[in-house]
């Protein structure tokens, strides 16, 4: 039974095809799902080309926080290095965001959010971190950086008359375009990205603080531990467990906090004990010294 089974399969198999039916174009039905493939074919294009200049303000962005690591008081290079980078920052927002936004206009935003997420909060990192540094040395407490309607007014663009002047285009087209007003668009930042970007912060400010006891500028050691506490403070009277991705941006926060506080810990405490063992480092101990031992 198995074997003739098998071969009324086979011969089912070898059977010829039906001929297709023609496809009614001007059927309204076909029609439809026409225009939504073509509809669906642009999205993903506007997608993948978001993706890509997301790509590219993260790679600068990084590039730019490792060039404001390279500050070193001994060096007094701050000045140069701050300008460089606003320079690079301000590149970034009138080619590469002014390019997003332009993708983004008489569109939903968030319908491409996520592709533009990971770049623009680690473009809010490098921003951040930027103001931070040049407020620094500033007399007047406390040393703020931009909210988002801040960062939000930088984001503001003109469109270019000059497309208008096209070769095919008429003079009296060309005229009309000139005549009417320039017309304004902006990125539009999401508080919430916002805060997830200005959370990753603080790991900068713990590599600074980390980085400024290696060049013995124990001042600014603490001081950026002082600032790490006063982030993680704002951070958890949000309250917000349910949001995964702020609570693990948290998690990491606290780690920070930890990490600076202890090199603060080693600096207020140890460093007090190295110095009063370097001054009787040549002579016999006394008996009452506390070597640590318990």
């Amino acid at each position: 039974m198995s074997k003739q089974g098998g071969g009324n399969h086979r011969n089912n198999a070898h059977k010829k095809r039906q001929p297709q039916v023609a496809v009614d174009e001007d059927n309204p039905i076909v029609q439809a799902f026409r225009n939504y493939s073509t509809e669906l074919t642009t999205k993903h294009d506007r997608h993948e080309r978001i993706v890509k200049l997301s790509r590219d303000i993260t790679i600068e962005s990084k590039r730019i926080i490792f060039t404001l690591h390279s500050i070193d008081s001994r060096k007094q290079n701050k000045e140069k290095i701050l300008e460089e980078a606003q320079q690079r920052l301000n590149k970034l927002i009138e080619v590469n965001f002014r390019s997003i936004a332009l993708e983004l206009r008489d569109q939903d935003v968030y319908q491409y959010r996520n592709a533009y997420s990971a770049g623009l909060q680690e473009f809010i990192e490098a921003y951040t971190y930027m103001e931070y540094l040049s407020r620094e040395d500033n007399d007047e407490p406390p040393k703020s950086v931009s909210d988002w309607q801040a960062l939000q007014s930088v984001m503001q663009y003109v469109e270019d008359p000059s497309k208008a002047k096209d070769e095919g285009a008429s003079v009296e087209e060309t005229d009309a375009a000139e005549e009417e007003p320039a017309k304004k668009f902006q990125f539009f930042i999401d508080p919430t990205e916002y805060v997830l970007g200005l959370s990753d912060l603080t790991g900068e400010l713990m590599r600074r603080c980390i980085n400024s006891l290696g060049s013995g500028d124990t001042d600014t050691c603490m001081e950026t531990c002082s600032t790490l506490q006063m982030f993680y403070t704002g951070y958890i009277s949000l309250n917000l467990q349910r949001a995964r991705e702020l609570w693990r941006k948290i998690t990491t926060m606290r780690q920070s906090v930890l990490k600076a506080e202890n090199v603060c810990y080693n600096v207020k405490v140890r460093g007090g004990e190295a110095a009063v063992w370097g001054s009787n480092f040549e002579q016999k101990p006394a008996e009452d010294v506390d070597e640590g031992f318990y």
